[in-house]
């Protein structure tokens, strides 16, 4: 099963906080964002935050990503693009503090099915080009 992701904004209740995430649903993505809030709010709950397709949900590139592909030698790696990692395919949703790109793995790959992961440039193969917007 081919992972589809979009572009989610997502947002703290009673502040001012957002960031967009690229995930398979407007749950993960709040999800996802919770994870990283509550190191700040540990007593911050899930039913706090708030998601809404951004740009049409189509997968996010920030600048930061931009600067992060080309400081590793893949400039034209894309939120939103399908690579392989070995015998596994999934999809580039973000970059990380490693300066690794994040990967959601496809349900069905064989060894990371399902799976986000810090995937090194040097083991990514591009499938197709990116569609994802930039901003």
């Amino acid at each position: 099963m081919i992972n589809q992701v979009c572009a989610f904004e997502v947002s703290v209740t009673g502040t001012d906080w957002t960031k967009i995430i690229n995930a398979r649903t407007a749950g993960k993505a709040k999800y996802q964002y919770w994870l990283d809030v509550t190191d700040a709010w540990p007593d911050v709950p899930l039913t706090a935050m708030r998601a809404k397709k951004y740009n049409g949900g189509r997968p996010y590139t920030s600048e930061a990503f931009e600067r992060n592909a080309k400081y590793r030698g893949l400039p034209d790696v894309k939120c939103g693009q399908r690579v392989r990692v070995g015998n596994d395919e999934g999809v580039v949703v973000g970059h990380n503090s490693s300066a690794n790109f994040d990967v959601l793995f496809d349900d069905d790959s064989p060894k990371y099915g399902g799976q986000k992961l810090s995937v090194h440039p040097q083991e990514i193969e591009l499938v197709e080009s990116a569609g994802g917007a930039s901003e």
